[in-house]
């Protein structure tokens, strides 16, 4: 009896469960658009549409210790687009060496891809333009300007970005290889 009980009971869970995965649009009778629908951003005043946001890098801690922090303010100009500013500062101490100060700002865009949302969704491409300063024992030094280029995928506010240096040159470069990655977003 039990065995019979447990077996209707896992039947009407299952046939329950397979027809409750049919999509339901809700539609109030005082909305205008229906609530699964993303809305057009170039209806939201200016203030909704600015994104806050950064990112950590090169966390390491010993010998050496490497610290590194990337706020950012974007602007989303329409659904897909955003284009934005950030400034990016990095601590770097290895034992018996003068410590490494490197900042600078950055001026980046990102396009969402939606031919690949069959792969992924929320892929999207990024450039961006950079200039790097080093101070280091007093000295200060400067980079030329990096050009960036790369794929990103997003997840909520949370973005993971590889990037190429375009204009890459070891020793004329913030970066110890052409391939930079990224991990931040938008949080706000």
């Amino acid at each position: 009896m039990q065995k019979l009980l447990f077996i209707i009971l896992i039947s009407i869970a299952a046939y329950t469960t397979s027809y409750s995965q049919a999509p339901v649009v809700i539609k109030q009778d005082s909305s205008v658009r229906d609530l699964d629908e993303e809305q057009d951003v170039r209806d939201l005043p200016f203030s909704q549409r600015i994104r806050f946001g950064g990112g950590l890098g090169g966390l390491q801690f010993g010998n050496p210790t490497v610290i590194g922090i990337s706020p950012m303010v974007g602007y989303q100009a329409t659904n897909d687009f955003i284009v934005g500013v950030a400034v990016d500062y990095q601590y770097y101490k290895q034992r018996n060496f003068a410590s490494l100060n490197q900042y600078g700002p950055r001026v980046f865009g990102q396009y969402r891809l939606h031919f690949l949302d069959n792969i992924a969704s929320n892929m999207f491409a990024q450039a961006e333009l950079q200039k790097y300063y080093y101070k280091q024992a007093g000295a200060s030094f400067e980079y030329p300007v990096q050009t960036l280029a790369g794929l990103g995928f997003g997840f909520g506010g949370f973005q993971i970005t590889a990037l190429y240096n375009l204009t890459y040159k070891e020793f004329n470069s913030p970066y110890g290889s052409p391939i930079v990655l990224r991990v931040g977003g938008f949080f706000f």
